[in-house]
């Protein structure tokens, strides 16, 4: 088969709701004219078609919400600040558009009764709530304790000393509490591994993506606050406490003793140097290479990591020398 083919895409809404009761469950406000509109699938603006609610929560998809707009009968979940990107009369119009877009999608989804899969390992001696779900193919150690509601993806592997609060999410292939990476070098260089006994706690709501390792502290535990969330392949080293509702995105890495506050925004593949303090609601841009603590509230980008306007303001010079030539 040749050519170019279109794959389908859009959610069916099952059963059908009209929009207005769509925001009274989820908040925001509908224009008059589409409330009785009876919203059939959810369905991403560049796939649109009739009966169907589109999300726009991007300015830079105001093109693809120009072109839905003119079919018949396509309706769209709006964030306040782009209402004007689309006709009157046909939108839903929302402070939180993607929240909103969260819950419908939510609802879609089918639960599943928890349980322990029969190729998964868990330890005698490890403490696994009920409500528990793990996968097959993952490890569970002794000593373990892991919350009400928590879930295992396969093969994640969790190691002696790990506590977890409730509704943690451990993604496949993670590795959580295996001993951190301290060496201490004796006479005659001689080197010995130091010991990491402290553990890893892991607070209520944490998410930690597939492919991540966060590694057990040497006296203390690695702590990771509520609400933390980690994306794939990221690393957090031992004794490092990441504060409550920080996100972190794929393929970044901390060294040990990292202290990073609450709220934090840090992008993908961001290095972050041993006993680094990074301060409540600070931004770290992709790519950063962080060598130096940052205070709260600040943006950086680039390494080594600097105000990121100050950052952009460089490359900007350098790129201008680069065009001038000898």
């Amino acid at each position: 088969m040749s050519g170019h083919v279109r794959h389908a895409a859009g959610l069916a809404l099952s059963p059908p709701a009209p929009l207005a009761t769509l925001a009274e469950r989820y908040g925001g406000t509908v224009d008059p004219e589409a409330r009785s509109f009876l919203v059939e699938r959810i369905a991403p603006l560049d796939a649109a078609s009739e009966n169907d609610l589109c999300p726009l929560t991007a300015r830079r998809s105001a093109a693809d919400a120009e072109r839905a707009s003119k079919l018949p009968r396509v309706w769209f979940l709006v964030a306040t600040e782009l209402a004007d990107l689309v006709p009157r009369g046909r939108r839903w119009v929302h402070p939180h558009a993607t929240w909103a877009l969260a819950g419908l999608l939510a609802d879609l989804v089918v639960p599943t009764e928890p349980r322990i899969h029969e190729r998964a390992l868990v330890d005698a001696d490890a403490r696994v709530e009920p409500s528990v779900s793990i996968g097959p193919g993952a490890i569970v150690m002794a000593g373990v304790h892991i919350g009400r509601a928590s879930v295992l993806e396969p093969h994640a592997v969790i190691y002696p000393g790990v506590r977890m609060g409730e509704r943690v999410v451990v993604g496949a292939g993670a590795v959580i509490g295996r001993p951190g990476f301290g060496w201490a070098k004796g006479p005659g260089s001689e080197v010995r591994r130091v010991p990491q006994l402290g553990g890893v706690w892991i607070e209520d709501d944490v998410e930690i993506g597939p492919l991540a390792t966060v590694d057990a502290g040497t006296l203390g535990p690695t702590v990771l606050e509520r609400g933390v969330r980690l994306d794939a392949h990221v690393h957090v080293g031992h004794n490092g406490r990441i504060g409550a509702g920080t996100f972190v995105a794929a393929q970044s890495g901390f060294a040990g003793s990292v202290r990073i506050g609450t709220e934090v925004r840090i992008g993908g593949q961001v290095g972050i140097a041993d006993h680094v303090r990074i301060g409540d609601r600070a931004a770290i841009a992709a790519k950063a290479g962080v060598i130096g603590d940052i205070p709260s509230g600040r943006t950086v980008a680039g390494y080594p990591a600097v105000n990121r306007i100050r950052w952009l303001r460089g490359m900007a010079r350098l790129l201008g020398a680069g065009r001038k030539g000898p």
